[in-house]
């Protein structure tokens, strides 16, 4: 591809146009790339509450876990609620995979941290749960049984 110097509409001298008729320093100049957009102080207050807020539930979640752990000859463990499996502590503990709310976090900020809320699962169950309720039996009786006597409607 043969490329012809051309006049610039900008500042008229012969050169490659780059865009619009216009060269590169012109372009630049008459177009500027968008300024990188900066978070407000109210939500960067937000974020820190957020942190706060997710640092304190991951402590929450390990303290559950020791309150739940058993011992075998192979070490600690936690049983998965929906299916017995042992979750065994080096590598399930610190997974927050493994801890899953019947009434989500993110929609019901007040229940968050209350210890019927949670059961300690199997990743692959968690991901099942929140894909469809009702295969996974034992929380899904579970849920049922906090809709009815807790009186909490799901949204």
């Amino acid at each position: 591809m043969i490329k012809k110097k051309k006049v610039c509409k900008n500042c008229n001298v012969e050169q490659f146009i780059w865009k619009a008729g216009l060269c590169k320093p012109c372009s630049s100049i008459l177009n500027p790339p968008k300024k990188i957009t900066y978070k407000s102080a109210k939500q960067k207050v937000n974020d820190v509450a957020k942190r706060e807020r997710t640092k304190q539930l991951h402590q929450w979640f390990l303290e559950i876990w020791d309150k739940r752990k058993e011992k075998d000859e192979f070490g600690y463990f936690v049983r998965c609620f929906e299916t017995e499996q042992k979750l065994y502590e080096q590598y399930y503990k610190f997974n927050t995979c493994c801890y899953s709310h019947y009434y989500p976090k993110n929609n019901y900020q007040e229940y968050a941290m209350k210890e019927w809320n949670i059961e300690i699962i199997h990743p692959n169950v968690h991901s099942q749960w929140e894909l469809n309720k009702q295969k996974c039996i034992k929380m899904y009786s579970r849920w049922l049984y906090l809709q009815k006597n807790i009186g909490i409607l799901f949204k």
